[in-house]
C-alpha cells in the first residue's frame, strides 16, 4: 500500500537513514545532532510503501528580506528516493504536498539548491542566485598599507561569534535582496554543522560591530565563507587580517554571493581568478501576495496586463492587471482580457527578483509582449541582483 503524507517526529530515523543512503553521508553523532535540529524545525513529506519510507523532502520555513519587504519563504532540501523507487513520480507528488502546505502557511516564495536545474524548472523554479568564487595565490597578494584604526579585530569560534554578528548580518544591505533572516535555531544549526569555522569581528572605538569574516582553514587553502563590512575602516582591517595569513597558506579562496567583481581593485587584476557559478533557484508560490506587497521602484504605473503560465500551481496562471498610483499598487486577476505581456512563472520570478530584466528576457525571446508595456513594467521593478548567503 502506498501512502503520501506529512512526516512526524516518529519518522525522523527513517528520514535520516534515507538521507544517509541517498547522499552518501557517513553516520556520526555530529551529523545526527545537526540533522535533528533541522528536522525538528522543518516540514517533512514522504511516500511510504507498506509503511517503509521510500521518497522524501524537507521544507524549512524562513523569512526573507527583499528590498525592504519581508516575505515568508520555504527552503526545499533533502529531496531523495531510494533507487528502486525513483522515476515513479514520487517527487512530483511530494512537491504537491509541500506547495499545499505552503499555501496553508501563507508562504510567498520558495528557494532550493538543485541537483538538476532542468528538473526543478518543471516545478516552476528558476535560477536567480549566483555565487562568485575568487581565488588568489598568496604569493600574488599586493603589498597594502592601511592606516591605523581606532577599532580592533578579535578572533572567535563560530559558536561564540554567532550571537555577536546576528543583528549586523540581518540588517546589512547585502542581505536585503532576497537574503534569509536567520532565526536562532538556524544559527545554532550552522554552528553544529560547521564547528570548525572561525570568525574575526571588527569592532569600532565604541565597541560596536562594524564587520566580520567567517573563514575555514583547509590544508594549504584559507577559505573565506562570508565577509561583511560597513565602513572603510572595517573593510581595511578585515582585509588586512586575511592578508596576514599569507605565510601560512598558498591560496586564499572566497566563495561569495557578491554580484560584482573585485579584480579591478587590485594593482594587477590578472592575479585574481574569478568564476561566476549558478547557485540556487527560486519560485513565486503566491503570485497575488508577491505582486500586492512587491517593493515597486516607481510611484506611478499605467495599467499593464500580464498573462502568466504556471503549470504546477494553476492558481498563479491567468491574466493579472497591475497598476500603481501614488505608490499604491492595484492588482486584479481578470477572467478575460488581452495581455500586454506573456510570461511563464519561471521568467516572471527571474524578472521580479531582479536577476534579469524584462527587456533582456524579451531580447532573448523568453517573453512576448508589447515593447512599451515591457519597458513600463521594467521601470517599476527592482534590478538589483539578488544575493543569498545561506544553503539548505
Amino acid at each position: 500500500m502506498i501512502e503520501k503524507r506529512s512526516l512526524t517526529a516518529n519518522d525522523e530515523v527513517a528520514f535520516y537513514e534515507l538521507a544517509q543512503y541517498a547522499f552518501n553521508k557517513p553516520d556520526s553523532q555530529q551529523r545526527r545532532g545537526f540533522f535533528k535540529q533541522l528536522y525538528q524545525n522543518s516540514n517533512g513529506f514522504g511516500i511510504f510503501a507498506d509503511d517503509d519510507l521510500k521518497s522524501m523532502l524537507l521544507a524549512t520555513p524562513f523569512n526573507v528580506n527583499f528590498n525592504g519587504q519581508t516575505f515568508k519563504m520555504s527552503g526545499i532540501g533533502y529531496v531523495a528516493s531510494y533507487p528502486e523507487f525513483s522515476g515513479q513520480g514520487g517527487i512530483s507528488a511530494l512537491m504537491t504536498l509541500a506547495f499545499d502546505q505552503m499555501h496553508q502557511d501563507g508562504v510567498t516564495l520558495s528557494y532550493l539548491a538543485p541537483f538538476s536545474y532542468g528538473f526543478y524548472r518543471r516545478f516552476g523554479y528558476e535560477q536567480v542566485f549566483d555565487q562568485t568564487h575568487f581565488e588568489i595565490q598568496t604569493q600574488d597578494l599586493p603589498r597594502l598599507k592601511f592606516p591605523k584604526s581606532p577599532g580592533q579585530v578579535t578572533r572567535y569560534s563560530v559558536a561564540d561569534a554567532s550571537d555577536l554578528i546576528a543583528n549586523f548580518h540581518e540588517t546589512h544591505p547585502l542581505n536585503q535582496v532576497g537574503g534569509v533572516q536567520r532565526p536562532d535555531w538556524w544559527r545554532q544549526y550552522q554552528v553544529m554543522k560547521h564547528p570548525d569555522q572561525e570568525v574575526a569581528i571588527y569592532t569600532d572605538s565604541e565597541d560596536q560591530v562594524g564587520g566580520y569574516v567567517i573563514y575555514n582553514r583547509q590544508g594549504s587553502i584559507l577559505v573565506i565563507e562570508e565577509l561583511m563590512t560597513s565602513t572603510v575602516a572595517s573593510q581595511q582591517q578585515l582585509v588586512n587580517f586575511i592578508f596576514k595569513h599569507q605565510s601560512a597558506y598558498t591560496t586564499i579562496r572566497y566563495e561569495s554571493s557578491l554580484t560584482t567583481g573585485l579584480a579591478d581593485l587590485l594593482p594587477d587584476p590578472t592575479v585574481l581568478k574569478t568564476t561566476v557559478v549558478p547557485y540556487m533557484m527560486a519560485r513565486i508560490v503566491d503570485l497575488a501576495d508577491f505582486l500586492a506587497r512587491y517593493p515597486y521602484q516607481t510611484a506611478e504605473l499605467a495599467t499593464v496586463t500580464i498573462d502568466v503560465t504556471d503549470d504546477f500551481l494553476p492558481v498563479n496562471s491567468g491574466l493579472w492587471q497591475i497598476s500603481l498610483h501614488d505608490g499604491q499598487p492595484t492588482i486584479t486577476k481578470l477572467a478575460t482580457g488581452t495581455a500586454d505581456i506573456i510570461v511563464t512563472i519561471q521568467n516572471l520570478t527571474k524578472a521580479l527578483m531582479g536577476y534579469r530584466s524584462l527587456t533582456s528576457l524579451a531580447q532573448y525571446g523568453q517573453i512576448e509582449g508589447q515593447q512599451t508595456a515591457i519597458q513600463q513594467l521594467d521601470q517599476a521593478i527592482s534590478h538589483e541582483k539578488p544575493m543569498l548567503w545561506d544553503y539548505f
